[in-house]
């Protein structure tokens, strides 16, 4: 398998995804759209890419102009290739060796744009997540979640989240979320 980038100054990089770890790359039907969605937003963006596999979706995001990327995954092969793939790009960007919900308890980084692809649950129960409630305290005002699921889960949203936006590919449903204005 192999990803493109599909815009921005690293536009047409073939990237390397890790061959023994279970990574599903962005599909680039879907990595398209949410690009087409984000525009010229992403512009001089601070974002994380976590559960990052390849990185494909946060060196998207460089390559389109975001000002700083960290890529948060626990497996050292998919770190690895994420250091690879930002070479390939002539991208920096900031590579954490962390499982993703340890990370969000232990940063207090503020961020623009979050990425979360988790491992798929191919099971059709609903799941609550733990994730949304990680990722709201860091985002900034304004910040935008893109999360990535199996499109037969039922995600339980909790009221502090908004859809702004829904894409689906296959097996894959993304999320575009905001969180709903704090008060205070």
């Amino acid at each position: 398998m192999s990803i493109r980038i599909t815009g921005g100054i690293a536009k047409g990089i073939i990237l390397k995804v890790p061959k023994r770890t279970p990574v599903r790359p962005a599909l680039s039907k879907i990595r398209a759209a949410i690009f087409s969605s984000l525009g010229n937003w992403i512009e001089g963006k601070k974002v994380v890419d976590l559960f990052a596999g390849s990185g494909s979706l946060g060196i998207e995001a460089l390559s389109r102009g975001a000002l700083s990327c960290t890529f948060v995954d626990k497996s050292k092969e998919c770190i690895e290739c994420i250091k690879i793939n930002l070479k390939k790009a002539h991208l920096e960007g900031i590579v954490i060796l962390e499982d993703v919900y340890k990370f969000l308890k232990l940063d207090e980084a503020q961020y623009d744009l979050v990425f979360a692809s988790p491992p798929y649950f191919k099971e059709s129960k609903p799941l609550d997540d733990p994730l949304f409630s990680l990722v709201y305290p860091r985002l900034n005002p304004g910040g935008i979640f893109i999360y990535e699921f199996f499109s037969k889960n039922i995600i339980q949203l909790s009221d502090s989240w908004t859809i702004i936006r829904e894409k689906s590919a296959g097996e894959t449903k993304v999320w575009i979320l905001k969180p709903v204005s704090r008060s205070g």
